[in-house]
């Protein structure tokens, strides 16, 4: 436990810092970050630029960011002391003028500054808040209309900056059939530098339309030469995946030798990439064609696998609401709040969640993916009250931004859920119930928890597919009479066992199942309860007939009374006990690398709240980034499956979305859990 404790005080610690934007908690917390100021990596910055620019040592850095010792990335978010400040002067430039404009979806600094001729360290100088902030939809900006660059800065992707500016230009006259690609490719140039210097054709090219393009000797020459890069032509079929994959290339190495890819991969494209790359002095294929590719361990994707299939590359802004109860954290007792964390059992599912997603936000990175993570605390307390508590959910959505969030992931508990269901329901903001299904929500609400009608049902179906020429015995107690009912009616010759009642709770006589047991027949036993004396007793009971009689034990619903000590595992696996269930168990050896990750970055294996935090938000990333929203990925049916849980969002009768998408399991001869794959699950 006292592992446990320290490994959850690390992610408590430094969960805000490792969010990739802005971190909103709540007023009463904010003492606890008072010493702190918060630094977004730019491009190309390295922790000794970092240093430099606020005046402190690199040791400072790596000491509050452990992580930074390996890598930092365009995007991270570094936490820096409160004393800190930026020792670099810039020189204004005399008698600007200035135009405000409202960033529209999909707009990026790359963008702007292509459009109004602006550099984007520019734009940030005049708009501070770009240096620490993601730019968002509606942000309104100041845009100088009359800026002078001082010196040519390096072109948008391919040459060198002495090269570039030193470029002669000549004219090309578009004719019928031409493409922006073709005329790039016969240049040499790529097509973010043709649209550089002919804006007008972003839209499109027309005939007869005269662009200016680089003289085409120099600009192939230096190209060839280049000792560093080569250029890669986009083919159809490709993704960031697969790319990413076949070039051997991390996404943040080929976003930032080609900025246009932030507005999204596109057929013909032509891409910068280091020379050597694998792929790159030939066309490389489409993901699946044959080819030599180093091998990449990912997380597993059975069903509708989104890796491959992903279009839409712009950062996911993703607010994150969970109860941390940043304000009764002590900044200078440990004990205190050890003795926190092992007795608030929110705090510690709410902690594991947020681990979870952590990691997945860093992983979908990989494919391309970005996320800017908003995370709030509300700051539960059960002695509050249902109106207080939901008071606080109140307030953080009126006192904070949510225009242009993607999705929210949150809160915990069902009531609070719905409250901000309904308040971002006029803004059609996805609302991810994480852990509740009991949620009632707007049609803006994602229930992303199986229920336990859903796993009912999932088992019955198993049983009208196999049950045919199979003994079927229920055994169920007063409270699942209607689970029994449901198995008669598919199975009218079904037998019955029902449990008595007496003062310390149900049991059964010692010839009640042998006798509606058969000796010819496969005997299909159906428990229903979640009551341990009744489950032991049946457990051993039927444990005893193994040996004479084959006997599968199942049940619609595995509660609780599973989890008890009474009821023995090895008598389960004797049975080859079925159940339904939200969850699977993974094989390490087919997510070894998210395993070893978790464990390297918190020093304790991934609990079950981590690994559904981790996937989670890698399925809500990768939704977005396959179909642009949630709504759109729901309707396409696709299925999803990851380290344990899967997903398939489908409209609830009364509005919004519920995850159909559940197990079956079974012990296996080894003591292990099993997916039993059906016909009835592969149709669904």
């Amino acid at each position: 436990m006292t592992k446990y404790i320290a490994a959850i005080a690390v992610v408590f610690c430094f969960a805000f810092a490792k969010a990739n934007s802005t971190t909103a908690v709540s007023k009463a917390s904010s003492n606890f970050f008072q010493k702190f100021i918060s630094h977004q990596v730019k491009g190309g910055e390295t922790v000794k630029d970092i240093a430099k620019k606020y005046g402190i040592g690199e040791k400072e850095i790596t000491k509050l960011n452990p992580d930074a010792k390996k890598e930092i990335y365009d995007g991270l978010v570094l936490i820096l002391p409160a004393s800190s400040q930026v020792t670099t002067q810039v020189v204004e430039q005399d008698n600007l003028t200035f135009k405000t404009h409202k960033v529209k979806r999909k707009e990026t600094l790359y963008s702007l500054s292509k459009r109004y001729g602006v550099p984007q360290d520019v734009i940030k100088r005049y708009n501070k808040r770009l240096y620490s902030e993601t730019l968002r939809k509606g942000d309104k900006l100041r845009i100088p209309t009359n800026y002078k660059p001082e010196i040519v800065t390096e072109s948008v992707v391919s040459l060198p900056e002495s090269t570039t500016a030193a470029l002669e230009q000549t004219t090309h006259k578009v004719i019928a059939k031409e493409t922006k690609y073709g005329i790039a490719r016969k240049y040499g140039i790529t097509i973010a530098e043709l649209e550089q210097v002919n804006p007008q054709v972003k839209d499109g090219l027309k005939i007869g339309d005269v662009i200016n393009v680089p003289k085409a000797n120099f600009a192939e020459s230096t190209i060839i030469n280049n000792e560093k890069y080569a250029f890669y032509e986009v083919k159809k079929g490709n993704t960031m995946y697969s790319l990413l994959r076949s070039l051997n290339l991390e996404a943040d190495e080929l976003l930032t030798l080609n900025p246009a890819l932030d507005e999204g991969l596109k057929e013909g494209m032509i891409l910068k990439v280091p020379k050597g790359s694998p792929g790159s002095d030939n066309p490389t294929p489409a993901y699946g064609e044959t080819s030599a590719q180093p091998e990449v361990i990912m997380v597993p994707g059975k069903k509708g696998s989104l890796e491959t299939s992903l279009t839409d590359f712009s950062t996911k802004r993703i607010a994150v609401m969970l109860p941390f109860g940043v304000n009764r954290v002590s900044s200078d007792n440990i004990e205190t709040n050890e003795d926190l964390l092992k007795n608030d059992r929110i705090l510690r599912l709410s902690l594991d969640l947020y681990s979870g997603i952590l990691m997945a936000a860093e992983d979908a990175k990989k494919l391309g993916i970005s996320a800017s993570i908003d995370t709030y605390d509300t700051a539960y307390n059960r002695k509050d009250g249902k109106a207080v508590n939901a008071r606080k959910v109140e307030t953080i959505i009126q006192s904070n931004d949510f225009n242009g969030v993607n999705a929210v992931i949150g809160p915990l508990l069902g009531s609070n859920i719905d409250r901000v269901s309904s308040m971002l329901s006029s803004r059609n903001i996805p609302v991810i119930s994480p852990i509740s299904n009991k949620v009632i929500g707007r049609g803006n609400i994602f229930v992303s928890k199986p229920n336990d009608v859903l796993l009912r049902d999932k088992m019955l179906s198993f049983l009208k597919e196999n049950g045919e020429g199979k003994n079927i015995v229920i055994i169920a107690d007063a409270k699942n009479g209607s689970t029994k009912s449901k198995i008669k009616a598919l199975f009218p010759n079904a037998k019955t066992v029902a449990p008595r009642s007496g003062d310390k709770g149900y049991f059964l006589y010692p010839d009640d199942i042998p006798s509606q047991l058969s000796d010819e027949l496969e005997n299909w036993v159906f428990l229903e309860s979640n009551d341990v004396p009744l489950i032991s007793n049946v457990t051993t009971n039927l444990n005893a007939q193994v040996g004479v009689r084959k006997i599968v034990l199942l049940t619609t619903n595995r509660g609780s009374a599973y989890n008890s000590d009474e009821i023995q595992h090895e008598h389960l696996k004797n049975l080859s006990f079925h159940f339904p269930s939200v969850e699977k168990e993974y094989k390490y050896k087919d997510v070894k690398a998210f395993v070893d990750n978790y464990e390297t970055k918190y020093g304790v294996s991934p609990s079950k709240e981590a690994i559904r935090g981790y996937d989670l938000m890698y399925d809500t990333l990768l939704r977005l980034a396959y179909a642009q929203d949630l709504y759109r990925a729901a309707s396409s049916g696709v299925e999803t499956d990851y380290i344990e849980n899967k997903f398939k969002y489908d409209r609830r009768g009364a509005g919004g979305f519920s995850n159909q998408a559940v197990y079956l399991i079974k012990y296996t001869d080894t003591l292990q859990l099993e997916e039993i794959v059906t016909t009835s699950l592969l149709e669904d």
